[in-house]
């Protein structure tokens, strides 16, 4: 067993603000901020290593390092890794990518809700749709 030691900047340990889930995400996106083909961390890695167990409650992490500026992130495809950054130039590039595609989904989400259709999540995976009349209550 070979064992490897990341630097960590103590400010990062110090910061109060900061849960110990989104300490830890910022210590693996340092891992791999040198790799060849930069940082890219599925939502599947982050949550087996961290242990977090829903995707809402890792993106609220993630969204709250980018908040403060430690990275900013953005998903290329739906079922891809993320592509994280470090670097000042391509932050703001980023986060604007990510606030647009956060924009259509709600927006998409609004349309469907306006036509009298109501989603449920069941198993994860399955989306279970109900039907409305136009004024939004139960046919």
């Amino acid at each position: 067993m070979s064992w490897t030691f990341e630097k960590v900047n103590v400010d990062l340990l110090d910061n109060k603000l900061l849960t110990a889930n989104e300490k830890l995400i910022v210590i693996l996106c340092k891992r791999f901020e040198h790799s060849p083909n930069g940082i890219r961390l599925s939502h599947k890695y982050l949550m087996q290593r961290t242990g977090i167990k829903s995707k809402r409650t890792l993106v609220k992490c993630m969204d709250r390092l980018v908040m403060f500026g430690y990275f900013a992130y953005f998903q290329p495809q739906k079922n891809r890794p993320n592509i994280f950054t470090f670097d000042k130039k391509l932050k703001q590039q980023f986060i604007s990518k990510n606030l647009a595609r956060r924009k259509a989904l709600s927006t998409a989400m609004k349309k469907v809700k306006g036509k009298g259709v109501k989603h449920k999540l069941v198993d994860n995976n399955v989306v279970k749709l109900k039907f409305t009349n136009p004024g939004g209550t139960k046919s």
